[in-house]
């Protein structure tokens, strides 16, 4: 891969691979397996052989400049970086408009707010 990175390549990756603007590495794994099922060229006849082959190929390209791009990604396990990523995680999810506390005063209200089909 070369030092600077191609948004455009990889926007185009990610696009071949039907992938969205995020994704896990379990995700894009899985987006490729089923590709490679879809497109695998012993599936097909003569005919439809070819265009196959080329589909693979693009997919085959994709996947392996995604994984490269993100194989070069530095993770953190300092404790710090750790303790920060899981703090600003759980934070979030605690103050999330569906999931987080609500009001705490009114059981009246609190049930009215509750999203939850409670």
């Amino acid at each position: 891969m070369e030092d600077t990175v191609d948004f455009r390549r990889i926007n185009e990756a990610r696009k071949t691979l039907g992938l969205g603007e995020s994704a896990t590495l379990e995700e894009i794994k899985k987006s490729y397996r089923e590709l490679v099922k879809k497109y695998h060229p012993d599936k097909y006849s003569k005919v439809k052989k070819k265009r196959s082959e080329k589909q693979m190929k693009e997919v085959n390209e994709a996947y392996e400049f995604i994984m490269e791009y993100c194989g070069s990604y530095r993770y953190s396990f300092t404790e710090k970086e750790v303790e920060d990523f899981y703090t600003k995680y759980m934070k979030g999810f605690q103050e999330d408009w569906m999931w987080g506390p609500g009001k705490r005063g009114d059981k009246k209200e609190e049930k009215k707010n509750d999203y939850r089909g409670i």
